[in-house]
């Protein structure tokens, strides 16, 4: 039978002094001084147990603290880019090439519409003298060195600058997109009946339309030579005599 160990074997390089099996095996000194008595020893060995539990706590404390570190980095999420907008794909026509846009009509409306006693004069003699009706503006334009060229001889309204009132009837207004023309009379800055009809005509040119009042346009502007010169701002009105159509031309005052 094997005799039981009297004393602690303080020699082994893996002694655990309180049996902490999960301790991780230390390097003690093989033997204490020779000149030490018992007292000395025992001293001895309690010292290094303690300077022992000082490295062991030290050595928890540095792993403790670089654990906390590492969690306390975190990773920032990364921030999702936002998807580039798509530039529309451009229109094809048949033959592969790129289709352009066209330009929507705009309407021309010249501002401040004139309202004075000449207009204020020549509505009163159309509704009650001449016992008119649907009068209605049809455009305020500039007179131009065109308007009055001899060599020209009508005076243009373009459609863009006419104003939004329906002046014609379907009838007259299928006639002149048929490229036809028809006669109007025209009341004169003076309030006096011009004795020679004007026709009334339809121009569609490249990129606009015109309606124009021709045949006798220069014998008119010759009755009116005191009125109707360049840069001088005239109004055309429409109305009904009899359900004839009829326009009247009123000097409101100068451009410049």
């Amino acid at each position: 039978m094997k005799k039981a160990h009297s004393a602690i074997d303080l020699n082994n390089e893996f002694y655990d002094p309180l049996e902490l099996t999960l301790m991780p095996p230390v390097q003690h000194p093989k033997s204490p001084p020779i000149h030490m008595n018992k007292e000395e020893e025992e001293k001895y060995y309690e010292q290094k147990i303690q300077d022992f539990f000082k490295d062991l706590i030290r050595t928890n404390s540095r792993q403790e603290n670089s654990s906390a570190h590492r969690k306390s980095v975190v990773k920032r999420p990364k921030t999702a880019k936002k998807p580039a907008k798509e530039r529309p794909c451009p229109s094809i026509d048949d033959d592969g090439n790129e289709k352009r846009k066209k330009p929507k009509k705009t309407h021309v409306s010249l501002p401040g519409i004139v309202s004075n006693e000449i207009t204020d004069r020549l509505k009163a003699f159309i509704t009650e003298d001449m016992n008119g009706s649907d009068l209605k503006l049809v455009i305020q334009k500039i007179l131009y060195v065109t308007d009055l060229d001899k060599h020209q001889n009508r005076l243009s309204m373009p459609v863009k600058q006419l104003e939004k009132v329906k002046f014609l009837t379907d009838d007259e207004k299928r006639l002149l997109d048929e490229d036809r023309e028809f006669e109007v009379a025209l009341l004169g800055p003076t309030l006096r009946m011009h004795t020679e009809p004007m026709r009334l005509k339809k121009w569609n040119l490249n990129t606009t339309s015109n309606y124009v009042l021709r045949t006798n346009w220069n014998r008119f502007v010759d009755d009116n030579r005191e009125e109707l010169a360049v840069n001088t701002r005239v109004q055309v009105w429409s109305f009904r005599k009899d359900e004839k159509l009829c326009f009247a031309l009123a000097c409101v005052g100068r451009a410049d």
